[in-house]
């Protein structure tokens, strides 16, 4: 396994350890735990963090690797950190162990959709400490309460995520960074 693949390995895990469980409720999901993981790993890499947190513990992490061309589209690297409820009685395995087990990362999120924000954080941060510098800006969003229309986080991610060029979303929801015009 490369290195890449292994950091993403090694955070997915923690983040699916984390059970951040979000059941609709303000209280619950508590997403902060992966901020705080996805920060640490981030650290280091020169990158800036803005932290959006509408309600104890409901915590969105956003970064920006600015691009060489202000008219160049943005594009927005969107996850979520937070999994909706399980029944362990259904599982083969702990749905919060993240098991690796033959290749397999096995847990609640492990597919939808912490693999993809923990992947776009590995890359995010490997386009940052390797000094790559995009035409278009990116902009990294692990975003708190995804499925919540409430989440001012949301609205933070779109308002930083406006630039004078067109914008993409690579993620779960054309919400945070929507076409500007």
């Amino acid at each position: 396994m490369d290195q890449r693949a292994g950091a993403t390995v090694e955070l997915l895990q923690a983040c699916i350890r984390n059970a951040c469980v979000n059941d609709g409720k303000v209280a619950s999901g508590q997403e902060i735990r992966s901020s705080d993981v996805i920060e640490q790993y981030l650290g280091g890499s020169g990158l800036a963090f803005e932290r959006v947190e509408p309600a104890p513990g409901r915590r969105t992490l956003i970064s920006r690797l600015e691009g060489s061309d202000p008219t160049a589209p943005t594009l927005c690297l969107l996850g979520h950190t937070d999994v909706v409820p399980v029944n362990p009685a259904g599982w083969e395995r702990d749905p919060f162990g993240g098991e690796l087990v033959a290749g397999e990362v096995w847990g609640r999120g492990a597919i939808d959709m912490l693999n993809l924000t923990c992947s776009m954080a590995v890359a995010f941060r490997e386009m940052a400490v390797t000094g790559i510098k995009p035409r278009g800006t990116i902009i990294y969003c692990a975003v708190a309460d995804e499925g919540s229309s409430r989440n001012a986080a949301i609205v933070a991610a779109r308002r930083r995520a406006r630039s004078t060029g067109p914008t993409t979303s690579c993620g779960t929801s054309p919400i945070c960074c929507p076409p500007t015009t």
